[in-house]
């Protein structure tokens, strides 16, 4: 290979690999705003008119669902050229759900998820709690009444969007950590 062959070779791997880092971070950072998406539907707060006990006992799928719309889980988005959706697993006092973020669509069922990124810990009168008050989330975490455990690699959960719920949930910024994050 002459030397001006070599010379564009090397230019154009370098330019393929700022292209390819760049639309990463794109996504990556880019939150969209899927609220939208539930504007045109009624959605009630399913522990309004019952109290702690009551909500505690009727926890099923759409306590899970209004609790991952009140944190906005509907922003997470999976990670560009892939469809690899991000999945969360919520252990509610020992009852198993399992969500899936498809285009803002977020869909709960009963039982453990298969490739879950995230594990959401609390208790069900700590969610009930949460849902009354979404001030008390953050609350919650710091406590120690409720926790995140991290299933998938941090590149994942990077690309996928967790960053701002992670900051929504507990409070903390884990943003000055990106490069860190995507060597781990």
């Amino acid at each position: 290979m002459n030397k001006q062959g070599s010379k564009l070779f090397w230019v154009s791997v370098i330019l393929a690999v700022l292209l390819i880092a760049a639309i990463f971070l794109y996504f990556a950072l880019f939150n969209p705003n899927n609220q939208g998406i539930y504007a045109g539907q009624q959605l009630k707060n399913p522990v309004i008119n019952l109290t702690d006990e009551q909500a505690a006992m009727a926890f099923d799928e759409y306590f899970v669902f209004y609790f991952l719309y009140n944190i906005k889980a509907y922003n997470l988005h999976n990670p560009p050229l892939s469809s690899n959706y991000p999945e969360l697993e919520i252990n509610a006092g020992g009852d198993i759900f399992s969500a899936t973020v498809k285009r803002g669509m977020i869909d709960v069922s009963r039982g453990e998820g298969s490739k879950k990124d995230i594990i959401i810990k609390t208790t069900k009168e700590e969610a009930v709690k949460m849902m009354r008050d979404s001030s008390y989330i953050t609350k919650s975490f710091n406590d120690g009444l409720s926790g995140i455990e991290l299933v998938a690699d941090k590149t994942a959960l990077f690309a996928k969007g967790y960053l701002k719920m992670y900051n929504e949930l507990t409070g903390k910024s884990v943003t000055g950590n990106l490069i860190r994050i995507a060597t781990d």
